[in-house]
């Protein structure tokens, strides 16, 4: 599967389409900027300029950034730059989702990121951020105070970003959300490279931990289970991948954590008497839509291109 939509909300806010100052319809919206496959980030750029131009751009809260290239080489870094310089016009943004491209603009893996942290340094008050794509993504060491959710939406994640992550301090961070994807398509890890996020050592208000997308989900699970940061956690979203009974018969063991509300596992390959134990026997609410019938041995995540 890929995903094939657009944003439709995003920040608790309708997504609107942005080209010229004739489609602003107000603050409480939140703005997609879009480039063409014909101009690229320049045009792109040219559009956040004209967006900045508009007397009430002061009060926006979100902006989607859509396709930004005319190549599926390009990188976001022009955007990147672009954005970060007009931090001024827009002081009060605190959502911001840099890569919102469907299949049919350009798959997720071949989606050319760069180093977002100057977004998150010349947006201060951000508490919202995404990013989808994780080739050349990087994130310079950097801090914000704001920042309460972050999600990474990738085919495949390169490991280095893990590293960078815990390298960063975002102090009041919440909710994380890593798409791990497969080896085909970019992921170069194994389980024990979450270990350091897992140990609880790293943003000490994380309430909600989710580990999507993730081929062989199965060997990540005995991990995760008996991971200090547990302890802390509401959520635990293990959605979006190729769980099976193996892996879902080690969840179990979270009935040793009476302070998880949520266990999302949808899009899953559980049978229904693994289900229906998994419900019986924790205290948590265990959300298990989507299930999905195996292709012999071959057992497909969300996104896999």
């Amino acid at each position: 599967m890929t995903i094939g939509e657009h944003l439709d909300e995003f920040h608790g806010q309708p997504v609107v389409d942005f080209q010229t100052a004739d489609d602003w319809v107000g603050p409480g919206k939140s703005y997609r900027i879009k480039g063409s496959w014909e101009e690229g980030s320049e045009g792109i750029g040219e559009i956040l300029e004209e967006l900045a131009a508009v007397p009430e751009a002061a009060q926006l809260k979100a902006i989607v950034i859509g396709l930004w290239g005319s190549e599926p080489a390009d990188k976001a870094t022009e955007v990147i730059d672009a954005l970060a310089n007009l931090s001024s016009s827009f002081p009060k943004l605190t959502g911001l989702f840099l890569g919102d491209i469907s299949f049919e603009e350009n798959e997720m893996s071949w989606i050319e990121q760069g180093d977002v942290a100057p977004l998150l340094l010349a947006y201060p008050k951000l508490k919202e951020f995404w990013v989808r794509g994780g080739s050349g993504l990087t994130f310079s060491t950097v801090k914000n105070s704001s920042l309460e959710i972050l999600g990474i939406q990738t085919g495949g994640l390169p490991r280095s970003v893990i590293r960078e992550l815990t390298r960063c301090d975002f102090p009041n961070l919440k909710t994380l959300e890593l798409w791990i994807g497969d080896v085909g398509y970019g992921w170069d890890g194994t389980p024990e490279d979450l270990q350091p996020l897992l140990g609880g050592n790293f943003f000490p208000k994380l309430e909600s931990l989710g580990i999507c997308n993730c081929d062989g989900i199965d060997e990540f699970v005995p991990l995760i289970v008996n991971a200090p940061l547990m302890s802390r956690l509401t959520k635990l979203d293990l959605s979006k991948g190729n769980l099976s009974d193996v892996g879902a018969r080690s969840l179990l063991e979270l009935k040793r954590y009476p302070q998880l509300k949520t266990l999302d596992l949808s899009h899953h390959y559980l049978s229904e008497g693994m289900v229906a134990q998994l419900r019986k026997e924790l205290s948590c609410e265990v959300i298990a839509d989507d299930p999905q019938e195996a292709d012999g041995e071959w057992r497909s995540i969300y996104v896999s291109e």
